[in-house]
């Protein structure tokens, strides 16, 4: 459907796309039909690039990122550099215990202790470190790294977790593993 100048009906499309749609449809109203559809490719590619998601495409990422919430809860371990234990409650705080020996641990510590917030979106999993111990080997950690993660949830099970890091490269593989008692 047509409007009078041109474009595809309004109600079918975002702001932005109405406003590129007036930009790459013909303004000869004699033009043939033909060339009004690259300009409807045109929309439609636009589309996917700029304009928002949908309500049920929002509903959609929201009921999965719920899922994998759900679902990461719980104690992972992994060998990145040292082991890591990483403990993810309910409510959204956090703790990752990293073991290391040799040069590095005399370096910063045997056993540095992160606590953290977290949450997940867009299936990523976003943690921000708060604070930990020995807490000037940690500062010195987080001023060089960075306290804040971002990582692309790529597989996400009963068994295992594995993120791939903002590189775009590394891949972060987690093992779920029974939480150690609290003395």
């Amino acid at each position: 459907m047509m409007q009078k100048t041109g474009t595809p009906d309004a109600a079918l499309l975002c702001p932005r796309q109405q406003q590129f749609a007036r930009w790459v449809t013909p303004r000869d109203r004699k033009s043939p039909r033909s060339a009004i559809f690259p300009a409807l490719l045109a929309v439609v590619l636009f589309d996917l690039l700029v304009c928002p998601l949908s309500a049920q495409q929002e509903a959609a990422v929201g009921a999965q990122d719920e899922q994998l919430r759900r679902l990461v809860v719980g104690t992972w371990q992994d060998d990145y550099q040292g082991k890591r234990t990483k403990t993810l409650n309910e409510d959204g705080t956090g703790k990752m215990v990293v073991e290391l020996d040799g040069l590095k641990a005399r370096l910063f510590a045997q056993r540095l202790t992160f606590e953290m917030v977290w949450s997940v979106e867009n299936g990523r999993l976003k943690k921000q470190t708060i604070k930990g111990e020995p807490a000037v080997k940690v500062q010195m950690i987080l001023k060089t790294m960075g306290d804040r993660v971002d990582e692309r949830i790529l597989e996400l099970n009963e068994e295992r977790l594995l993120l791939l890091d903002k590189d775009g490269k590394t891949k972060y593989d987690w093992r779920r593993v029974q939480p150690e008692p609290q003395p």
